[in-house]
């Protein structure tokens, strides 16, 4: 099964959902990255080539919005 841009989107949707859910409640950062790798995990094969950067893309940028890519900076430079 191939996702088009849109279920892809809402999938995206979903995640920022959870993750905004998860902040509000002051969660761990392990809850965070656990909901974004469980919800952004989709076999490649089920992207169309045409839309593998735009996935890469909105990746990135639901990272940036949630501040995971920070997270990411504190949990690796503390180590």
């Amino acid at each position: 099964m191939r996702y088009s841009r849109e279920q892809l989107a809402v999938k995206f949707a979903e995640l920022d959902t959870e993750l905004c859910r998860l902040a509000s409640l002051d969660a761990p950062e392990e809850d965070l990255w656990a909901a974004f790798e469980q919800l952004v995990h989709v076999p490649a094969i089920t992207i169309d080539q045409a839309d593998r950067r735009w996935w890469w893309e909105q990746v990135y940028a639901t990272m940036e919005r949630h501040a995971l890519t920070e997270l990411s900076r504190r949990v690796s430079s503390a180590r």
